[in-house]
């Protein structure tokens, strides 16, 4: 009979139970009958049915069953009304979906089977068996998985009773349901059901990957003699899958002897093949296998003699680091790579110490082979063998060593590089003695108290010396180390002052702005004063200095500006100021032939940028002049009509016609 509640009284109990889900996400289990009626009324929005649904899927009781099976053959509501049984522990639920198989169709069919099996009601066996043969796909594909998750002895019974008449798109779900069967069945301490199962499936002619899980199931599932001897069975299976499945099994076998089984099994086989047992030796990692895996390295075929390289290595036993040494001189170049990525990933000690007497001997390319190594293996083990050569004879190895130990040092090899820069002379060695200084000071957890250590060292140091102290602290930077440095950069030394001023011109802070500009104003040497409007203007181009202070820089540089260079550097930095003053500031240098282009384009850039969007620009007015000359004065097609385009949105932003 049609439900007499009047729709508004529907709205009123919606809200009521919906008041405490919205504070509380659900609603109290007195509100049941209340979303039970909104399920009944049918004149009850779908919208307020679904929430009803979520409702009682949380405090749902038996006398919400029946009238969410009610609502199980609705292709709206039946997913709503199937999720709030699912979770409903009531068994009377289980009867009524057992009910519906017989009367929903279609897609809401295969959803009540899906929950059926999310149930695991073992009373619908009997029905799922006949509806795998059912002829429609989508709902025997469906009572195939439920069956899956049912996983009893019967379930897979009824699953093999079927399979031969079951539809060819439904075969798939078929054989993954006997194989979660046979899980089940395991895992429920009936691991002889389960056995048979699998040796059944990679016995038949099922599609390969059911074939394979069967088969590694089959071998993983037996006791301890049985097990290793099905797999020694299998790694000598004519049929790849099989083959392949039974080294997949052994990765999980935690036993020597199944260790032993795959390397005499090894031996006659393919590439391929003895390529997949290797890579499972390494998997398992038991070191027992490191003798085998070292004599498939040391001789034939390329792959084969690579793959045991990797997998000695994953295995981690001592012995196969004198073979990895001996191996970087095989006539093959693979291998010998190989054994090169080997020893430097290799853990341990003896690995370290291999590399170490590598680095030791006089032959300078195995030296420097060393270098390489004990860089990836991050050795500081080996940094006092590296202080020895950075004194040795041999150029290469030894500017290398100074640079390994800035990679690999400390603030403890600090002192130790200050005593080699004071004795060094080359130019390359002291490019070397430089770029480790400042590895060391940058990685340093203080770096700007090692800089202090560097600053002590500047009024003795000769010249040279002096210059990769100087660099060094432009790179460390600080506000002690910007203090020395102005004051190198002021040194009768032309090197020294040209470490100084190249350091000044790329400084990083902007606590150099003011001595920069003071130095630029002081300088008499137009390239030296040019190198410090371009630090200046560097760091009044950062975009986290407030404008009015960037506009206020560039102001201060122009009075100082005269060559070309430097105009270039102005008009670049007011370029990416986004303000009107910018564009006034740009206007003078469009009557500069020198540099008319360059400050066309930058007014137009920042133009462009103010009076983008639709909303009013109170500062149109003042572009219009500027924008005017810059019309005129632009040379390219491109960038005339870029500026006529921006001259007009200012005169239209300003309501000038």
């Amino acid at each position: 009979m049609k439900s007499k509640t009047p729709f508004i009284l529907i709205v009123t109990l919606l809200l009521a139970c919906a008041a405490p889900a919205l504070a509380q996400t659900v609603a109290p289990k007195s509100d049941e009958p209340k979303l039970v009626a909104v399920l009944k009324d049918s004149e009850t929005p779908l919208k307020a049915k679904i929430d009803a649904c979520r409702q009682l899927a949380i405090i749902g009781g038996k006398d919400s069953i029946a009238p969410l099976a009610a609502l199980l053959g609705d292709e709206q509501l039946s997913h709503n009304a199937r999720y709030a049984l699912q979770m409903n522990p009531d068994p009377t639920v289980d009867e009524a979906l057992r009910d519906a198989l017989g009367k929903v169709k279609g897609r809401p069919l295969a959803g009540v089977i899906h929950t059926i099996g999310y149930r695991r009601d073992a009373k619908a066996v009997g029905t799922l068996g006949e509806l795998v043969n059912s002829g429609n796909p989508m709902v025997a594909g469906a009572a195939a998985r439920a069956l899956g998750d049912i996983g009893n002895a019967q379930a897979a019974q009824a699953l093999q009773q079927a399979l031969p008449k079951a539809p060819g798109e439904c075969r798939l779900d078929c054989y993954e349901g006997l194989l979660r069967c046979a899980e089940s069945l395991a895992a429920d301490g009936k691991k002889p059901d389960a056995i048979a199962i699998y040796d059944r499936l990679y016995k038949s002619e099922a599609p390969h990957q059911v074939r394979g899980g069967a088969l590694r199931a089959a071998i993983l599932t037996r006791q301890a003699g049985n097990r290793q001897k099905l797999l020694q069975e299998h790694l000598g299976d004519d049929d790849y899958i099989l083959f392949s499945a039974a080294v997949q099994a052994s990765h999980a076998m935690r036993s020597a002897r199944a260790t032993t089984i795959l390397i005499d099994a090894m031996k006659p086989l393919s590439a391929d093949r003895k390529i997949l047992v290797i890579q499972a030796l390494g998997v398992r990692g038991e070191k027992g296998a490191a003798p085998a895996l070292l004599d498939a390295a040391g001789s034939g075929d390329l792959r084969v003699r690579i793959a045991a390289i990797q997998a000695a290595t994953e295995l981690g036993d001592v012995s196969a680091v004198p073979v990895m040494v001996r191996l970087l001189d095989d006539g093959d170049r693979d291998v010998a790579k190989a054994a090169q990525e080997s020893l430097a990933t290799f853990p341990g000690r003896e690995a370290d110490a291999a590399v170490a007497q590598m680095f030791a001997g006089d032959n300078a390319d195995r030296q420097r082979l060393a270098l390489d190594l004990m860089g990836r293996r991050r050795m500081t083990s080996g940094i006092p063998a590296l202080l020895k050569a950075a004194h040795g004879a041999d150029l290469k190895v030894r500017t290398d060593a100074i640079k390994m130990i800035g990679d690999l040092g400390g603030p403890d090899q600090l002192p130790t590089m200050l005593d080699l820069l004071r004795n060094t002379r080359g130019t390359q060695d002291l490019a070397a003695v430089e770029q480790a200084l400042t590895a060391i000071c940058l990685r340093a957890a203080d770096s700007k108290s090692e800089a202090d250590k560097l600053i002590a060292q500047l009024d003795k140091a000769q010249p040279p010396q002096k210059a990769v102290l100087v660099r060094v602290l432009g790179a460390v930077g600080g506000p002690n180390a910007l203090q020395a440095v102005i004051a190198c950069a002021r040194s009768d030394d032309a090197d020294v002052r040209a470490a100084a001023t190249r350091a000044l011109g790329t400084w990083k802070t902007v606590d150099a702005a003011p001595s920069l500009l003071a130095m630029a104003r002081e300088s008499s040497n137009p390239s030296e004063k040019t190198l410090f409007l371009r630090g200046y203007l560097n760091l009044a181009a950062r975009g986290d200095v407030p404008v009015e202070e960037r506009l206020a820089m560039c102001r201060q540089a122009a009075g100082l500006i005269v060559r070309e260079e430097e105009k270039r550097l102005l008009l670049g930095t007011l370029g990416n100021i986004e303000s009107p003053e910018a564009v006034e500031l740009i206007a003078p240098y469009v009557d500069d032939a020198s540099c008319r282009q360059e400050a066309v384009l930058a007014a137009v850039t920042v133009a462009e940028k103010l009076l983008r969007g639709r909303g009013p620009a109170p500062f149109a007015a003042r572009l219009i002049g500027p924008l005017e000359k810059v019309v005129q004065a632009a040379a390219s097609d491109d960038l005339a009509k870029r500026a006529k385009a921006v001259l007009a949105q200012a005169r239209n932003k300003a309501g000038v016609n």
